[in-house]
């Protein structure tokens, strides 16, 4: 039973690997162009956003395939790296009833938000769908803070479990709130990389803590 939960914190770090990896490459590829500058050549780390690679005409008016095509896959790893390593941390925690309800409530989010992210990005691209991408983001990155709330006040409440990871979920959920506020492309990018520091973390932590039971 421990082993599918050692494959699932592997998959989860795997998965934002890849994920960092894709997109990275996604920028190079990028057709060009931006929202203050729609003839800038490449990709600009402080004006263009994240849907921006998912765009089927960049800014610039140039067929941007290969960069959505990248997009869209990355998006899709994390999403089925995400879920079940999600769900396998609940196991780590004590049994209580609120702490498997929060859990129970965290996965469902979990689940919620790759859903809606993965849509906004495969089938709502921002320049054919605006609305609908726009909806499906905030929903999506919603649930995302969701899940990062619920299981940090999890991780609080259990004595037995490291608070260095509440803290990593907690900086995640600031960072998302701020995004949600101020709405910069360099904050939007601070998700996600402040999200990829805390998957690292927390899921090697518990992969070494699951290895350690096994022994």
């Amino acid at each position: 039973m421990q082993n599918w939960r050692k494959v699932a914190f592997i998959l989860a770090i795997v998965g934002i690997i890849q994920f960092i990896i894709l997109i990275s490459i996604a920028m190079v590829f990028y057709a060009g162009g931006n929202s203050v500058n729609p003839s800038a050549p490449g990709y600009s780390f402080l004006l263009n956003y994240w849907s921006d690679l998912g765009r089927v005409v960049a800014w610039s008016g140039k067929n941007n395939i290969i960069s959505q095509v990248l997009f869209s896959i990355a998006m899709i790893g994390w999403g089925i790296s995400f879920v079940p390593s999600i769900q396998a941390l609940s196991s780590l925690f004590s049994e209580s009833r609120r702490g498997k309800l929060f859990c129970k409530i965290g996965t469902i989010s979990a689940l919620i938000s790759v859903l809606l992210l993965f849509c906004e990005v495969a089938f709502f691209p921002v320049d054919v769908h605006p609305l609908p991408h726009t909806i499906l983001a905030a929903l999506g990155y919603l649930t995302l803070l969701i899940v990062e709330i619920l299981y940090a006040i999890v991780m609080f409440w259990d004595e037995n479990y490291p608070n260095k990871h509440a803290i990593c979920f907690l900086v995640v959920a600031v960072v998302i709130c701020l995004w949600a506020i101020f709405r910069q492309p360099v904050l939007q990018k601070s998700v996600t990389f402040t999200l990829a520091i805390a998957t690292l973390i927390v899921f090697y932590d518990a992969w070494k803590m699951t290895a350690e039971k096994n022994e």
